[in-house]
């Protein structure tokens, strides 16, 4: 049987936590989706209007495409994000001062 050692007062003050809304991927996971919407809507709202040198109408199919690879790459960033978040270590008040005076 092993025992555990007592913790030093400078390992129990110190506050893990994850980046949050801070977190690089949640924002280019945003501005993806959001332009992917974007995408979609004019896909689904818009006329692709003619062509002008046929005169036939002209193929959107871009913007659906687009769109949905930037909704699902998205959609990586955010489950990425879930999966492996960025855990922040705050030290202890103290500590911060020792490692200040030493450099």
């Amino acid at each position: 049987m092993t025992q555990q050692q007592p913790q030093s007062p400078a390992k129990r003050s110190r506050r893990i936590h994850g980046a949050g809304a801070f977190d690089i991927r949640n924002v280019i996971g945003a501005l993806l989706g959001i332009y992917g919407v974007v995408l979609l809507i004019s896909y689904f709202l818009l006329s692709p209007g003619t062509d002008m040198t046929t005169g036939q109408a002209k193929d959107a199919s871009y913007n659906l495409w687009t769109g949905l690879a930037l909704a699902l790459a998205a959609i990586v960033f955010f489950i990425w994000t879930k999966v492996d978040p960025i855990k922040i270590v705050e030290p202890a008040p103290g500590e911060a001062v020792q490692a200040q005076e030493r450099a």
